[in-house]
């Protein structure tokens, strides 16, 4: 056999195994209209996971479809590592599940619904806003609301963050006598050094 041959046999065998890739989705093909976003609670409908809730961790648009937390679980083979060179791993992580195979779940029932958009005028503001309805009732899923606190929590600043304090500090102060471009030298410091203009 041809090593050339060979070679996308290997490649042809070693995409199909691989459980967490996911088909490309044309632009003209992905969903424009969302009615599920991230922390919903979906009942997967179809697929090895069939009849389990999960709480949406991540929604992939490009992708049509979402990470639910501890739900299609796979093995992910780590290679080994610059620094230890002999070490591999194995780790568990969420593989994509498909938007079709999952529906939002009824806050009263507690049974997978279909969901629709409708406009409903605010009562402060009297401005009419998007909310999901289950289909057929007057039962609203309201969407989960960002955990901010959480998030301020679990941001640590690193090392290659600017401080608060320096970014207050004012570095430039316009003068109007001063030209808004750098010195000569500069710009010939950018310049093409073989360039017939330089």
């Amino acid at each position: 056999m041809q090593p050339s041959l060979a070679a996308g046999m290997r490649r042809m065998i070693n995409t199909k195994l691989q459980p967490t890739r996911v088909k490309y989705i044309a632009p003209k093909d992905q969903i424009q209209m969302w009615r599920i976003v991230r922390g919903d609670e979906v009942y997967i409908t179809s697929g090895k996971e069939k009849g389990k809730t999960g709480t949406v961790r991540k929604v992939l648009r490009s992708l049509n479809s979402l990470l639910i937390s501890d739900r299609n679980m796979v093995t992910k083979h780590i290679r080994p590592q610059a620094d230890d060179p002999t070490k591999s791993t194995k780790i568990q992580i969420e593989a994509p599940i498909h938007v079709s195979n999952v529906s939002l779940i009824d806050p009263q029932t507690r049974q997978p619904v279909r969901t629709h958009y409708r406009g409903v005028a605010n009562e402060k503001t009297g401005k009419s806003e998007r909310k999901r309805f289950v289909v057929g009732t007057e039962v609203e899923i309201p969407k989960p609301k960002a955990d901010i606190a959480k998030y301020k929590m679990e941001r640590v600043d690193s090392p290659k963050d600017t401080s608060p304090q320096n970014a207050r500090e004012v570095t430039f102060i316009a003068d109007i006598n001063t030209p808004p471009f750098p010195s000569s030298s500069i710009l010939d410091e950018l310049r093409n050094p073989h360039s017939k203009f330089h």
